[in-house]
């Protein structure tokens, strides 16, 4: 009631969030929001995605119904097979959400808001959440001195320039990350007149018959980012030929087949050689009902990205690999009371 009170009469202002260590791919922070500051991000959100939703352009496919990274996968090949003997040009921000210039956002957000007559507590909400640094409020870290050392100075929060930097982990930072990078997409497909062309957050792949075509659209984008968004792009700049696959949201995409990246299988066996030397022996698996819930969870994810691709010799050898895997992955329901205590399980069981 009393957060209701405070986005009714326009003083709700965030709370402190909590800061955790992602260590893959690589280590970043991700910065989880005070439980009420989730509701208002899902009372808000919504209402400025029916605003902005019309006019985001086709291809744009991070935090959206409908979308998601399989759809822009699949989407990217089509742009391949149409023109497989074309090159492409893959381009990636350089430090994104630490570099977002929240008065440039607030501008982009708040002119729309007032052409829609938008309520006073959506555009206060808005305001709020961009109006000081994300920090401003506190946070607190639960992470050891390693885990945040393991992050560079550049990608922390904290350290973000003056009037810059949105948290990576909170739902609307991922909606704004979509209002600010619209006016590239608009760019790159009116001014420019690319047909072929897509993102997903701030990763983005342009694809033409001309190499000299691309390279001086590269440097456009360059100078239209720096401009107008205070962004600047990644030295790991790709323009090469199609036939040579691109790499995208964990894929090799090429114009006949996709395969799963190499580094999302390393990752995967790796995660299952650990689980696989502390719970299995011999014929047997012995571990408690949580790390096999875990594991479970482990295998599911993977399996999932790795099925969205030419993927049934890759499967095939996993599990004749890890023969275990089937019997980890059956259906078992477990009392409560077992929590804790060591099971066994055969790995011929897959009952």
């Amino acid at each position: 009631m009393q957060l209701q009170q405070s986005v009714n009469d326009c003083t709700w202002q965030p709370m402190p969030s909590t800061c955790f260590i992602a260590v893959r791919p690589k280590a970043r922070e991700i910065h989880a929001p005070d439980f009420s500051d989730r509701v208002v991000h899902h009372w808000l959100v919504p209402q400025l995605e029916a605003l902005w939703e019309p006019a985001f352009i086709h291809d744009s496919y991070a935090n959206r119904k409908g979308k998601g990274s399989h759809a822009a996968v699949t989407r990217l090949q089509q742009f391949i097979r149409q023109v497989p003997d074309a090159c492409y040009l893959q381009l990636d921000i350089h430090n994104f959400f630490n570099s977002i210039h929240r008065p440039t956002l607030w501008a982009m957000l708040k002119n729309k808001l007032i052409k829609a007559s938008a309520p006073a507590q959506v555009m206060h909400a808005t305001h709020a959440l961009l109006k000081h640094h994300p920090l401003k409020a506190g946070a607190k870290y639960h992470c050891s001195a390693e885990e945040r050392a393991a992050v560079p100075m550049h990608k922390r929060l904290e350290n973000s320039a003056r009037g810059c930097g949105l948290p990576i982990g909170n739902l609307s930072s991922q909606f704004f990350a979509n209002v600010y990078l619209d006016a590239l997409d608009q760019f790159v497909k009116h001014e420019l007149k690319a047909k072929r062309y897509l993102r997903y957050v701030d990763d983005f792949v342009l694809i033409h018959q001309d190499k000299t075509q691309l390279t001086q659209w590269q440097h456009q984008i360059e100078e239209f980012i720096a401009a107008s968004l205070q962004l600047k792009l990644k030295q790991d700049i790709r323009l090469k030929p199609l036939t040579d696959g691109v790499d995208f949201l964990g894929y090799v995409v090429r114009p006949t087949h996709t395969l799963t990246r190499q580094r999302v299988v390393t990752h995967f066996k790796e995660a299952l050689s650990a689980w696989e030397r502390d719970h299995v022996t011999n014929e047997l698996i012995k571990a408690t009902p949580e790390s096999l819930r875990n594991i479970k969870s482990v295998i599911s994810s993977y399996m999932g990205h790795i099925k969205q691709a030419s993927s049934q010799r890759l499967i095939r050898k996993i599990v004749q690999r890890y023969p275990w895997i089937n019997a980890a992955l059956a259906n078992r329901k477990f009392d409560y009371r077992l929590e804790g205590q060591l099971i066994e399980i055969s790995i011929g069981d897959n009952a």
